[in-house]
């Protein structure tokens, strides 16, 4: 109920957020400037930026897709791709998008998939997308870091302090990779302290008995992560895929803005500067816990691209282009899945769900290498 509850506010928070951003639209840019900004763009470029939204759904989906059937192969790619958008949703509307994945996990198994298998498909997903967007994120650093430091200097040190975090996850999947249990004692030992002085969520930690459950907790997550290392590990191939998808999935995610660009009939900005501010406000509003990083992504996007949205003749397309993008990448995935949440029970034969256990047995943890 509290969950319920929860979401709903997130929800209304975000509408709030998109009923400010039309006015923000409109006060920035002022009404004439917004009029002919609408009439000016190309609506086909519209449906192309919107057609790259879709295809980043689909690489999400194709990628825990890939990962599910090398354990579970009678999993079918309408219902994962079901679930994704169902993930999307719950990532948009909860702080860190922390909501998406335990909701994948309920609809899977609501699917009929074992849960042990739906959690595996999701982690090594996860994993991978989180090797990848840091690779990702380090080569745009190194190549185009000089281009934006001298004018860009505040919002580089977030930048960096973005890609750092980034890297610190990075470091501890290593370890929870090959130092399993160094890595235990140390959560168990934060556990501890954070119980002790009473922040964050550990402050509901009231008796000797709350502090034992939620190490418990913690243990278990560490063992499922090392896991699904062990799982990935014995995969090759799949790691090929994951890590083709990723790449691809970022990329068509980076270069919505430049199709908005090019849909005001804009030019004298390259590409890679554009996709390069992209990954940029990507790495800002990443470690923001806000739902969607509410505030952060508007603002980093509106300070990198003021300098890029203008027209030869001086008109501003800043305003209405934060707009255009955040609905495709915010705002278009919550009413998809708001959608999609509301009628899935209704018109699928939705099977009752697997009471398997959460780890994967010992065979399923070797699997087959080709697959």
């Amino acid at each position: 109920m509290k969950k319920k509850k929860s979401n709903k506010l997130n929800l209304i928070i975000c509408a709030i957020a998109f009923v400010f951003m039309i006015f923000y639209v409109y006060f920035v840019d002022g009404f004439d400037n917004l009029v002919n900004s609408i009439q000016k763009i190309n609506v086909g470029f519209l449906f192309i930026a919107m057609g790259l939204m879709i295809v980043y759904w689909l690489l999400e989906a194709l990628g825990v897709h890939a990962a599910l059937r090398a354990t579970y192969p009678k999993a079918k790619f309408s219902r994962t791709f079901m679930t994704t958008l169902l993930g999307q949703y719950f990532n948009c509307i909860t702080p860190s998008s922390t909501g998406g994945q335990p909701m994948q996990v309920y609809y899977f198994t609501k699917f009929g998939v074992p849960m042990s298998h739906a959690m595996t498909s999701l982690l090594s997903k996860f994993i991978m997308y989180q090797f990848v967007l840091t690779g990702y994120s380090a080569v745009v650093l190194i190549a185009r870091f000089n281009n934006f430091s001298t004018d860009y200097a505040p919002l580089m040190a977030l930048v960096i302090l973005g890609f750092i975090i980034n890297t610190i996850v990075i470091i501890l999947l290593f370890m929870l990779a090959f130092f399993k249990k160094p890595v235990k004692k140390m959560a168990v030992w934060a556990v501890k302290l954070l119980a002790k002085i009473h922040i964050f969520k550990f402050r509901f930690i009231k008796s000797e008995e709350d502090k034992i459950k939620k190490i418990k907790s913690v243990e278990e997550i560490v063992d499922e992560y090392h896991d699904n290392f062990v799982f990935i590990k014995k995969k090759p191939w799949l790691i090929i895929r994951l890590i083709i998808y990723n790449v691809i999935q970022l990329t068509a995610y980076f270069s919505i803005s430049y199709v908005i660009y090019l849909g005001f009939g804009l030019s004298g900005t390259d590409y890679l500067t554009i996709i390069s501010c992209q990954a940029f406000v990507l790495m800002i509003s990443g470690f923001m816990p806000l739902p969607g990083a509410l505030g952060a992504a508007e603002g980093s996007y509106t300070l990198f691209f003021s300098n890029i949205f203008i027209g030869s003749d001086g008109t501003k397309y800043v305003g209405i282009s934060t707009f255009i993008w955040r609905f495709l990448t915010f705002y278009l995935p919550i009413i998809a899945g708001l959608i999609l949440s509301t009628f899935v029970g209704k018109f699928m034969n939705v099977e009752a769900p697997d009471k398997s256990t959460i780890k994967l047995t010992e065979e399923e943890l070797k699997g087959d290498p080709i697959d």
